[in-house]
């Protein structure tokens, strides 16, 4: 075997690589942000049988680059199932809260959703919302879902993680308690 061969190939290979590595490193870091903190809480009337409400989260793309989505998750969930997380594209408007509904259609308001490892981009300077509906497990008067980690790529198919620390609940009203429920959520 001819020994320049074998350098000239393992040169080639080591500039590749430090160059992948320059270019991660000076590349800019595009990840999701949020501001978004404390609670949203919905009571619902005593004697209410079907307890869930639709919610809507919403994470911004401060960056010159564009955030593929890969991931959502909730991080804790507290006496509620979580059903039909999603990303909206293109919601109506980008205003976290909550919809209370016993229909089990999801809201206008959040026009198309794709799911949540569709690979959903967000633009430079653009913003995402998620949506769902949490429904309180049986036998229970209060529950909620805390926060929300977005996994997505970007430059260089560099992975972030990013959290909002949003909480949305779901009380019922106890016979004769003035406690809407929702201080506990």
């Amino acid at each position: 075997m001819d020994i320049g061969r074998v350098l000239l190939g393992t040169s080639t290979v080591a500039a590749l690589v430090l160059a992948a590595g320059f270019g991660v490193a000076v590349a800019p870091v595009a990840e999701l942000t949020s501001d978004a903190e404390g609670s949203v809480c919905m009571q619902l009337p005593e004697g209410t049988t079907t307890a869930s409400t639709w919610f809507e989260a919403t994470m911004r793309n401060d960056t010159d680059v564009p955030v593929r989505v890969r991931s959502v998750r909730a991080d804790h969930l507290e006496n509620v199932r979580l059903e039909r997380l999603s990303i909206a594209p293109h919601p109506r408007e980008f205003a976290p809260g909550l919809i209370g509904t016993d229909d089990g259609t999801l809201p206008p308001e959040y026009g198309r959703v794709v799911p949540v490892d569709s690979g959903a981009v967000v633009p430079a300077h653009g913003q995402v919302a998620f949506v769902g509906r949490i429904t309180l497990v049986d036998a229970t008067r209060t529950g909620a879902v805390r926060g929300f980690t977005v996994t997505s790529t970007g430059v260089v198919g560099s992975v972030r993680e990013a959290s909002t620390a949003v909480t949305f609940g779901l009380a019922v009203a106890q016979p004769g308690s003035e406690d809407d429920g929702c201080a506990r959520v």
